[in-house]
């Protein structure tokens, strides 16, 4: 076990922000923690890097605690914040080792591990480049290469892909995972559901100040399933034999497609391929929809994901 959190509190004043939080991330994973604006995300990541202490609770490191090993936490934790935290006037090259020089990383190291993360960020060609002439997406790559420096075993992004177009945000995606690959655990929180819903391993849902569910996005499914949804066309348009021979109760019909919500898709759809090929019916599109991270959310929480 990789962090082991235990009845987690922390205020800011009278301010409640994190209560009662349980949680524990494995090696090795990509970890995802979602919730809405103000639920305690970045609190959360903060404690677990040491910036806040909690008020109250437990938090162990590879089995110690977190107070104990907060050198140790500094050398095997890289920490990249939903604002950059390079240098605008610097290059490339020079915000990368001077993040080596505040991370205690020796010159030898450091030379090593420029050549490295220069080519794992994609960013060689543009190593004597001013940060502030880099584009977006290069902008969070910086963020991600300064971060990565000390080779760290953690790597704890806050909204990685905020404000970046599809194509940069799958970039950054594809970024997060080759880091994965070479046996470092991202922890990662994020608005964009869909990237965590792809990207992670595990996920934890953070509402009301506390971690309310944790787990694969299937096992979120199946705790809290909603009826996965079959839409199909067929050739001759007429949905009544199969509507009447599976004795369908919660179906619509919908510009001429037909959209069954079943607990048993895959059950329905072979069905119904059986009837379309006794009546010669031609399947002309079919797709199953499962519930999506946000849909799992706004059950679990009864909030609406904005």
């Amino acid at each position: 076990m990789l962090f082991q959190i235990r009845d987690l509190e922390k205020r800011f004043g009278k301010n409640v922000v994190l209560h009662n939080v349980n949680l524990d991330i494995l090696e090795d994973e990509i970890f995802g923690i979602i919730g809405v604006n103000g639920s305690g995300k970045t609190t959360l990541l903060k404690v677990l890097v040491g910036f806040y202490k909690p008020d109250q609770g437990e938090i162990l490191y590879n089995g110690q605690k977190l107070s104990k090993v907060l050198k140790t936490l500094k050398r095997e934790i890289g920490f990249t914040t939903q604002e950059n935290s390079f240098y605008q006037k610097l290059t490339v090259e020079e915000n990368i080792r001077y993040f080596g020089a505040l991370y205690g990383v020796d010159s030898r190291s450091t030379d090593v591990n420029v050549e490295r993360i220069l080519t794992l960020v994609e960013l060689q060609e543009e190593r004597n480049s001013l940060a502030e002439n880099l584009s977006g997406g290069m902008q969070r790559r910086l963020d991600m290469a300064c971060s990565l420096i000390h080779d760290p075993k953690v790597l704890i992004l806050d909204e990685p892909t905020e404000d970046l177009d599809p194509t940069l945000r799958g970039g950054i995606l594809r970024l997060i995972k080759k880091i994965n690959k070479l046996g470092t655990t991202i922890i990662i929180t994020s608005h964009l559901l869909d990237d965590v819903e792809h990207l992670c391993n595990r996920v934890a849902i953070i509402h009301e100040r506390r971690i309310i569910r944790v787990g694969t996005v299937e096992d979120l499914r199946e705790m809290y399933r909603r009826k996965e949804e079959v839409h199909l066309e067929i050739a001759s348009g007429n949905y009544e034999n199969i509507i009447r021979s599976l004795n369908l109760e919660d179906f619509i019909i919908d510009e001429g497609k037909l959209v069954v919500f079943t607990n048993k898709a895959e059950e329905v759809l072979h069905s119904i391929l059986h009837i379309l090929e006794n009546e010669g019916d031609k399947l002309i599109y079919v797709d199953i929809r499962k519930p999506s991270l946000k849909e799992i959310f706004e059950v679990i929480t009864d909030k609406k994901w904005l």
